[in-house]
C-alpha cells in the first residue's frame, strides 16, 4: 500500500513540475501561443523551439526555481529533450536533493 501511495505521489510531482516547464517554455520560447501549441513530447531543440540560448535560459529556471544545480555531467539531450524528459530530470533531481536532506539530518540527530 505504502509503495502505490508513493507512486502516486511521484506521478502528481512529476506533473506537477511538467506543467511548470511546459508554462515557463510557451511564456518565453512561444510567447502567445495556446497551451496546446506545446504538447509534452515535443522535441524541443529538434523543433526550433529552444536553440542554445534558450537552454541557458532553461537551465537558470531550473536551478532557481528548484534549487538544485544542473551539472556538467547532466547536460545530454535525453534529460531535456522534451517537457516530458525535463519533468523526469527535475523530479529525480529532486527525489535525490530530498533523500540528501534526510540523510543531513539523521546525521546530525546521531
Amino acid at each position: 500500500m505504502k509503495d502505490a501511495v508513493k507512486r502516486k505521489r511521484s506521478a502528481s510531482s512529476s506533473d506537477t513540475f511538467k506543467r511548470q516547464v511546459r508554462e515557463f517554455i510557451l511564456s518565453n520560447f512561444l510567447p502567445g501561443e495556446a497551451e496546446k501549441a506545446l504538447r509534452d513530447d515535443d522535441l524541443l531543440f529538434e523543433g526550433g523551439i529552444i536553440d542554445s540560448g534558450g537552454a541557458l535560459t532553461l537551465i537558470c529556471f531550473l536551478e532557481e526555481t528548484y534549487g538544485f544545480k544542473v551539472l556538467d555531467e547532466e547536460l545530454f539531450p535525453k534529460n531535456f529533450a522534451s517537457v516530458n524528459h525535463i519533468g523526469a530530470y527535475v523530479s529525480k533531481k529532486m527525489k535525490a536533493k530530498v533523500a540528501s536532506t534526510k540523510r543531513l539530518v539523521c546525521g546530525k540527530m546521531n
